[in-house]
């Protein structure tokens, strides 16, 4: 997904400056529309290994992360990702919300009473 990501809007950008040029179209200084080169920058790998746990590795291995921690950082990196800002807060929203209510309910050790998550 990330070299898609990265390479969508070189390839967008390179089918609109074909499709100008084999038209006879041209930019604002009246010159041919330029392909763009695509160049993939490694933004490092994530993996999911359950509900609560994850593995990411970023910045050449410089930053590593596993567990619970790292499930809470994959999660917050895919909601940044999103196409929209609303998509990523929804995306956040629902997350957190998922793994509060999959809390099972415990014990409050002062007063002996279940906590109800819900």
């Amino acid at each position: 997904a990330q070299v898609a990501i990265q390479q969508a809007p070189v390839a967008a950008w390179n089918v609109f400056a074909t499709l100008m040029n084999k038209s006879g179209q041209r930019d604002k200084s009246g010159n041919e529309y330029q392909l763009l080169p695509f160049e993939y920058l490694n933004l490092g790998e994530m993996m999911t290994l359950g509900s609560d746990d994850a593995t990411l590795s970023s910045l050449g291995g410089l930053i590593q992360l596993s567990g619970p921690a790292a499930s809470v950082a994959r999660r917050l990196i895919y909601a940044v990702r999103m196409p929209t800002v609303r998509q990523g807060v929804t995306a956040a929203i629902e997350s957190t919300e998922r793994r509060v209510l999959s809390i099972p309910a415990r014990q409050d050790k002062r007063r002996g009473k279940a906590i109800k998550w819900k």
